[in-house]
């Protein structure tokens, strides 16, 4: 049976709040940069609140919509509320890509299957043409802008080449993104160190950003399932044996649940929604 040491799973529920923490002063500044912020206190409770709901919704990103939906409770217009939550993980996958790209070298002469190469390959050709796709939205023939959807998507477009145009708000989000990615990865080392695997940070640098984004797919709860599926996957190339790998990946499911706990109760006592200015007219 795997143990756990106690100060290593507190300390990685401190580095995921503290990466938590860093997603809201993102979104602020990103917020900022087009249209009204509600505060960083408010965005840091609307996180939480997103970690929580990104446990019981379907895919990583449900709470997303959480977030969007409060955000339009608070006064922001819908499609402000959306655009800025898109353009804010748009922000982080682009430093988890280059993560991603740089590592995929070496990952690939470690992994032993043409089939997992291709898979791990995959993941970041689908990534790339993700964000290509984020900047070039607004290109297309303006008949297609008239769709709802790609009219919301062309503006994001628009909306993420304003904010890289500004050199330093640029760098301050991207650098969040840095901070925010850098955590998660040193959060999982922490966790597979409580149970006494033991890791670089460079190892684990190859290992988190391909099992981040197959979280993404919208085939499981908050990512169980595909999850584990990756890291028995990766982690076999690096020694790693499938039931300790299964452990790890188990028990950063666990830690993202009593991270997200506290977003629970701040939705359902509104904590949120109170002592918020509201303002006057928020574009939509």
């Amino acid at each position: 049976m795997v143990q756990a040491s106690p100060p290593l799973v507190a300390a990685t529920l401190a580095v995921l709040a503290a990466a938590m923490c860093a997603v809201a002063f993102r979104w602020h500044v990103i917020l900022c940069a087009g249209a009204w912020s509600p505060g960083r206190r408010i965005l840091l409770m609307l996180v939480f609140i997103g970690a929580f709901f990104n446990q019981v919704l379907p895919t990583g990103v449900g709470g997303d919509a959480v977030r969007a939906w409060r955000c339009n409770k608070l006064g922001m217009g819908l499609g402000s509320s959306i655009r800025s939550i898109l353009l804010d993980r748009a922000c982080g996958y682009v430093v988890l890509i280059i993560i991603y790209l740089m590592a995929l070298p070496s990952l690939l002469q470690l992994l032993p299957e043409a089939r997992d190469k291709a898979l791990v390959a995959a993941g970041l050709a689908a990534g790339l043409v993700g964000l290509l796709g984020l900047v070039s939205v607004d290109y297309l023939p303006r008949s297609l802008q008239r769709i709802r959807v790609v009219a919301l998507l062309a503006e994001l477009s628009r909306e993420s080449r304003r904010l890289f145009a500004d050199r330093r708000r640029a760098g301050i989000v991207l650098g969040l993104s840095v901070v925010t990615i850098s955590l998660t990865i040193a959060a999982f080392k922490l966790i597979a160190e409580a149970i006494g695997t033991h890791l670089s940070l460079g190892n684990w640098a190859m290992i988190v950003p391909p099992v981040t984004l197959i979280q993404l797919l919208p085939v499981s709860l908050a990512g169980w399932g595909v999850r584990e599926v990756a890291l028995v996957l990766i982690l076999g190339a690096f020694g790693v044996a499938a039931e300790t790998a299964l452990a790890i990946s188990i028990l950063s499911g666990l830690c993202m649940i009593l991270v997200g706990l506290p977003g629970g109760l701040i939705w359902l006592a509104d904590l949120d929604l109170s002592g918020v200015q509201r303002p006057n007219r928020v574009p939509h």
